[in-house]
């Protein structure tokens, strides 16, 4: 080879940028006709994409005021104010049976949780007083009764020969045993001691002979019931 000379070189080959992933697009909204005639867009999602909302959480129990009546722990409204279930029932006791009762003081006891019993009058005229409705006492009784469904007996029972006939001799039994026992002499009564006495000491040897009748007749009665015999 002759010095001097220079060798051409091809130059490299640039090589293409790499692939990148396309970029993440909003989701598609899809037309829809909705019934007035205009397109409504509705975004659709894919099930990846949907994350479930956390549980929320259980609601807090409600607290109401205390008891109007005696400042116990009130379990609700009743009868138009806040009561507890003592008062609650106190008053509907005192309502449904018109109960009366009477203040052995001055008709002004204090009335708490402590001594709410001692004194019902009292008791009676703080319900009415913080504002117990007599009228809620009743509507609630006939609301009861109507909820109530009445129970018709559709019960039907199919008796055997067998059991006829037992029932035929238990009602014959009976029948002859006791055909007219009981039969006091008719007494009357005055003002004397004498007489009063008299007929005292008559009436006892009466029962005493009548008792000792009914327990003979009651060996033979049972003596005639088919299978006794047996036992």
């Amino acid at each position: 080879e002759p010095r001097g000379c220079a060798f051409l070189t091809t130059p490299p080959t640039p090589r293409p940028p790499p692939l990148l992933p396309p970029p993440r697009t909003a989701p598609r909204r899809a037309p829809h006709w909705g019934a007035s005639g205009r397109s409504v867009e509705t975004q659709s999602t894919s099930s990846e994409e949907i994350v479930p909302s956390p549980p929320s959480p259980p609601p807090l129990p409600r607290i109401y005021k205390p008891c109007f009546v005696c400042q116990d722990k009130s379990s609700g409204y009743h009868y138009g104010v806040s009561a507890c279930e003592g008062c609650k029932g106190f008053f509907r006791r005192s309502i449904q049976k018109n109960m009366v009762y009477t203040c052995h003081r001055d008709k002004n006891c204090i009335i708490n949780k402590v001594t709410r019993n001692r004194c019902q009058y009292c008791r009676l005229q703080k319900c009415f007083e913080v504002g117990m409705s007599k009228e809620s006492v009743r509507n609630d009784r006939n609301k009861k009764k109507k909820d109530v469904p009445k129970t018709e007996c559709s019960e039907s029972y199919i008796v055997t020969p067998e059991v006829e006939e037992l029932i035929e001799k238990v009602r014959k039994a009976h029948q002859e045993t006791f055909p007219a026992l009981c039969q006091l002499g008719k007494y009357t009564t005055n003002n004397s001691s004498e007489q009063r006495v008299s007929l005292d000491i008559d009436l006892w040897d009466k029962f005493s002979e009548l008792s000792t009748k009914c327990i003979i007749k009651t060996v033979e009665f049972a003596k005639q019931l088919p299978g006794f015999t047996t036992l």
